[in-house]
């Protein structure tokens, strides 16, 4: 993900995240590193003012696919 992000122009920032999601319900049982990542401002999740610029999320999609190549490279 990081050289991922990097290769894009953005700068990884890690962060602990905290509250209900499936990854912390799973990730102790799976006992794998897990990852959160996505467009959007986060801080308005699941408020009226939640939105998504479509540029931002065309940029997510290119990270995602471009981590996730490496990823499957790397097996």
């Amino acid at each position: 993900m990081r050289v991922a992000i990097r290769e894009a122009g953005g700068t990884p920032v890690f962060k602990v995240k905290t509250g209900t999601s499936d990854m912390n319900v799973v990730a102790p049982h799976w006992q794998v590193p897990t990852v959160a990542y996505g467009p959007g401002d986060s801080r308005l999740d699941h408020t009226p003012e939640e939105h998504l610029d479509l540029a931002e999320y065309r940029e997510a999609v290119a990270i995602l696919r471009s981590a996730l190549t490496r990823l499957v490279g790397a097996v």
